[in-house]
């Protein structure tokens, strides 16, 4: 039972002592996952670097965090350009064909390319893969109107290259690595679970566990 002090006559109430500050997330974290590898660095500062292999991505980032005691918010600065993909021909082909092809050096490896496609008069899209010359395989019946080739690994698509309905296209294209390769990270969210931090990631849930503040 907590009692009042009693001075010159005056009874004043005991005030609640004050709650102990959260200690800060500040510190060293690294990963221990079965095929990943990496870490993040939280400055006092407000600065943070972070570095992530997993499979055939490799990536990094840094910039400034903030923490409302839950989470962990990370912010890429300078926001970094992203990859793209340059038209450079298209040429005709016979109506309802579409065949995408890459300028050396491509992506650097061979392969197919990836592409999201739009569907006429509707703002449905359907994912597809280039096969043979190129190719892209559109159902029968489907008119397309755009296509997005998508980054490979690392996900992402270029801008939407628009396609007329009255003929097909035999698109050359320029792929644009820019910034490939760091983290775009705009107050990207890390939750907080005691001394670790969780980040959702590559469809997996990478944990970075504290080594030292």
């Amino acid at each position: 039972m907590r009692y009042p002090i009693v001075a010159a006559g005056l009874v004043l109430p005991l005030l609640p002592a004050a709650a102990p500050a959260a200690p800060s997330p500040a510190g060293l974290y690294e990963i221990h996952q079965m095929e990943m590898a990496g870490g993040l660095v939280l400055k006092a500062n407000g600065h943070f670097r972070y570095a992530l292999s997993y499979g055939a991505a490799d990536e990094e980032a840094e910039g400034d965090w903030t923490s409302d005691g839950k989470t962990i918010r990370l912010t890429t600065k300078p926001a970094p350009t992203p990859p793209d993909f340059e038209l450079v021909r298209d040429d005709p082909a016979p109506k309802g064909e579409l065949s995408l092809a890459l300028e050396p050096p491509g992506f650097g490896w061979e392969g197919s390319i990836d592409a999201l496609v739009t569907i006429a008069g509707s703002d449905k899209k359907f994912r597809a893969r280039t096969e043979g010359e190129g190719r892209i395989e559109i159902p029968a019946g489907v008119t397309v109107t755009a296509v997005e080739p998508v980054v490979p690994v690392y996900g992402g698509t270029g801008a939407p290259i628009a396609l007329s309905p009255t003929r097909g296209h035999r698109l050359l294209l320029r792929f644009k690595p820019n910034d490939i390769g760091k983290a775009a990270f705009n107050r990207e969210p890390l939750a907080i679970d005691g001394n670790d931090l969780l980040l959702e990631r590559y469809e997996a849930v990478i944990r970075f566990l504290r080594v030292r503040p």
